[in-house]
């Protein structure tokens, strides 16, 4: 969880200006500011400076590494799945609407990945976001490295 400042007002503790007076406070050992620090939190929500949510409430929805799992296995999963319908429904098909279920079925991948990554950005889930990253782009780019480098080992080149 996040940790945020508490909110904190100024104030002249005398009503004079902190500036006016001699020259002599204004040096490297001086006071620049001076008068009574208090803090908004005190007040509660009455407070215009109070964001914080009660504490002791229970945040709504799965945690980061939920968002993060449903990412990664989930929304992958479920996009193959449908992709695998797709064709299986255009295997049944006669032309030309056989195109159009193929066609669903290879477009479902980059719409399905474009529109979660916007989705979680905007909304707020960014794990859910570098999940999906991480299952449709760093797994096969991995995958991918090392089938060369066992090609590489295994013919010595």
């Amino acid at each position: 969880m996040e940790e945020r400042p508490e909110s904190i007002e100024i104030s002249p503790g005398d009503g004079e200006s902190p500036w006016s007076g001699d020259s002599d406070d204004t040096g490297p050992g001086g006071t620049v500011l001076s008068g009574n620090v208090t803090s908004f939190g005190g007040e509660g929500e009455k407070s215009p400076y109070w964001t914080e949510a009660n504490p002791n409430e229970e945040r709504k929805g799965p945690s980061n590494g939920g968002w993060f799992a449903i990412g990664l296995i989930l929304a992958p999963g479920a996009m193959w799945f449908v992709s695998f319908i797709l064709i299986i429904i255009g295997d049944f098909m006669f032309q030309p609407a056989d195109e159009i279920f193929y066609t669903l079925a290879w477009l479902l991948w980059p719409a399905g990945l474009i529109g979660g990554l916007v989705w979680s950005f905007t909304k707020g889930s960014k794990y859910f976001a570098y999940g999906l990253l991480t299952a449709l782009v760093v797994i096969p780019a991995v995958f991918i490295l090392a089938m060369i480098v066992m090609v590489i080992v295994f013919f010595g080149f």
